[in-house]
C-alpha cells in the first residue's frame, strides 16, 4: 500500500522543478495572508491584554485570546494542507501538458511530425494542444506537398527529355537533366529526413 501511494504521490509531481517553485511560492503568499488575517484579528486582544488597567479585563482577553489560539491554529494546519493538495494538483495539470508539449518539440526537432500533444481529460492548456497539433499538421502538409511537387517536377523532366526527338536537343536535356536530378537527390535527401504522416483528404 505504501508503495502504491508513493508511486501515486510521484506521478503528481512530474516536473518536480517547477512544481516545487510555484508550490513554494503559493505556500509563502498564503502564509503571508494567515499571518496578516491572524493579526488583525487577535491585535485587539493583544492590546488588552497588555494595556487594559483591570487585572479582570486583562484576564478575560487572554482567555479569548487561548480559545481563539485554540480554534485558529488547527484550522490555518486544515487550510494548509487543503491548499497543498489543491496546488499540487493544479501545477501536475499545468505540468502534465508541458512535458508533453516538450517531448512533441524534441521529436519535432529531430524532424519527426507524426507524434501530436495529448493531454489527459482534467488538463488544462488545451487550447494550447491545439494550436500545436494544428500547426504540426500544417507543417506535415506542406511537407507532403513538397514531397508531391518535387516527385512530380522530376517525373515531368523526365518524360519531356523521352518525348523530344531531336538528339542534339535531347543530349542538352540530358546533361541539364542529370545536374537537376543531382540537386533533386539533395532535396530528396533533406526531404527523408522529416517523418510525416499520410495527409488526410
Amino acid at each position: 500500500m505504501t508503495m502504491i501511494y508513493k508511486r501515486k504521490l510521484h506521478n503528481y509531481l512530474i516536473n518536480m522543478d517547477l512544481q516545487l517553485r510555484l508550490i513554494r511560492n503559493n505556500l509563502f503568499y498564503l502564509l503571508i495572508c494567515v499571518i496578516v488575517t491572524v493579526s488583525i484579528l487577535l491585535y485587539p486582544l493583544i492590546h488588552e491584554m497588555v494595556f487594559l488597567p483591570d487585572l479582570e479585563g486583562q484576564y478575560r482577553a487572554a482567555q479569548t485570546f487561548l480559545l481563539l489560539i485554540k480554534w485558529l491554529v488547527p484550522a490555518i494546519v486544515i487550510v494548509l494542507v487543503l491548499f497543498m493538495g489543491h496546488t499540487i494538483i493544479t501545477t501536475h495539470r499545468i505540468c502534465g501538458p508541458l512535458v508533453n508539449f516538450t517531448h512533441t518539440f524534441d521529436s519535432l526537432a529531430h524532424g519527426d511530425l507524426t507524434r501530436k500533444v495529448y493531454i489527459r481529460k482534467g488538463d488544462y492548456l488545451k487550447s494550447e494542444c491545439a494550436r500545436i497539433n494544428l500547426m504540426i499538421d500544417g507543417i506535415s502538409g506542406i511537407i507532403n506537398r513538397l514531397f508531391a511537387d518535387h516527385n512530380q517536377l522530376l517525373a515531368t523532366l523526365q518524360s519531356l527529355n523521352e518525348q523530344t526527338k531531336d538528339m542534339e536537343i535531347k543530349e542538352k536535356l540530358d546533361s541539364s537533366l542529370r545536374i537537376i536530378r543531382q540537386e533533386g537527390e539533395y532535396v530528396s535527401e533533406t526531404l527523408s529526413r522529416f517523418k510525416v504522416g499520410v495527409e488526410k483528404t
